[in-house]
Formats: C-alpha cells, sequence, structure tokens
C-alpha cells in the first residue's frame, strides 16, 4: 500500500514539475520577444529623431515596459525617455516635440503602442522636458 501511495505521488511530481517547466519555458519565450520587440522600436525611434533633428546628440534613456502607475501621468504600459541635446530650432521646445511626434507617427512602425514619451531638451542651461502621452504633446 504505501509503495502504491509513494509512486503516485512521485508519478504527481514529475508531471507538476514537467508543467511548471513547459509553462516557464513558454513564459520566457514570450518575455524575451516582447523586449527584443521594444528594443527593435526605441532603436527605430531613435534612428529616425537623429535623422529629422539638428541635434549634436540624441540618447535614449530608461524604457518601461509593462503596467506602471504614476501620480503625475497616469496608468501607462509604456514609457520612452529621450534626451535631446544642444538641438537647433527656431520654434519653441513643444512645436518641436510636436513636429517630431508626427514624423515619428509616421515613419515608426508600432509607434502607437507607445503611451508616454518624454522628451528632454538640453542646451547650455537651459532645459524643457516635453512629454507625448498616447500622441497627444501634454
Amino acid at each position: 500500500m504505501k509503495t502504491q501511495s509513494k509512486t503516485k505521488s512521485t508519478k504527481k511530481l514529475i508531471l507538476k514539475l514537467l508543467v511548471g517547466f513547459i509553462i516557464g519555458i513558454s513564459f520566457g519565450f514570450g518575455i524575451g520577444k516582447m523586449v527584443k520587440s521594444n528594443t527593435k522600436r526605441t532603436n527605430s525611434i531613435e534612428t529616425t529623431l537623429q535623422q529629422n533633428c539638428n541635434c549634436e546628440n540624441i540618447a535614449s534613456g530608461n524604457s518601461y515596459t509593462g503596467i506602471q502607475f504614476s501620480k503625475n501621468d497616469g496608468i501607462s504600459n509604456t514609457k520612452l525617455n529621450f534626451t535631446l541635446m544642444n538641438c537647433d530650432f527656431t520654434s519653441s521646445a513643444e512645436k518641436e516635440a510636436k513636429r517630431l511626434n508626427e514624423i515619428l507617427k509616421s515613419e515608426v512602425e508600432d509607434y502607437d503602442s507607445v503611451d508616454f514619451i518624454t522628451f528632454h531638451f538640453k542646451s547650455g542651461e537651459k532645459k524643457e522636458t516635453i512629454k507625448i502621452k498616447d500622441g497627444t504633446v501634454l
């Protein structure tokens, strides 16, 4: 009787481990694919900005994927940050951000899946931050 019980519990344990392993591998591949997609989109946005901005340097900052909540910004799924150093534009930073946003909408694949983008315009002592949420400049 003990032997049958021990054999059943061993089989159940092996089955649970196997199911857990399969779920873990599937989850891992999904996360890997998502990270690769986000990296590709961020690189595409950065390249498009470099082609359409007259800036000395454009750098992508922290990017976040997954559900986030912020008191100031609300709920978002994807946040990207870009720093644009010593940009030469004749209008205001807000108008430049609107122009860049329109360009990104038309040229970057999956741009509409980005919930929140922050542009940090830095030049000398002047620093301006423009936020774009769901394609609208805030």
